[in-house]
C-alpha cells in the first residue's frame, strides 16, 4: 500500500486521533497549497513520522497526476475514489481510477 492510502487508511479509522489530525493536515495543506506547521511532525512516533515523509516524498513524484481538491475530497468521504489524471502531451486526460 502506498503512503497516501495508507494514510486516509488511518484518518478514516479514526479520525479524532491526533497522528491522523496531523496526517490530515498534512494532506489538506499539500492538496490545496495551505500552510502547514512542521512542528506538528515532531509529536509523531516513528513510524507515522515515516509515513508523513512517505507522503510527501509521494506528492512530490505524484503531484501533477492528482486533480485539486480530490485528496480532501477522498480523505473526508471514504466512499470516494482516487481518480487519478496524468499529463500526457501538455493535456489531462482522466486514467483508470487508483
Amino acid at each position: 500500500m502506498d503512503a497516501l492510502h495508507e494514510a486516509l487508511k488511518k484518518i478514516r479509522s479514526n479520525p479524532s486521533d491526533p497522528t491522523a489530525s496531523t496526517l490530515g493536515d498534512l494532506i489538506k495543506s499539500l492538496d490545496s497549497g495551505e500552510r502547514f506547521d512542521l512542528n506538528k511532525l515532531y509529536a509523531l512516533n516513528y513510524s507515522d513520522f515515516s509515513l508523513a515523509m512517505g507522503i510527501l516524498k509521494q506528492w512530490r513524484l505524484d503531484s501533477y497526476r492528482y486533480e485539486r481538491g480530490l485528496l480532501r475530497k477522498a480523505m473526508e468521504d471514504p466512499t470516494a475514489k482516487l481518480d487519478v489524471t496524468s499529463l500526457r502531451y501538455g493535456q489531462w486526460a482522466e486514467s483508470v481510477p487508483v
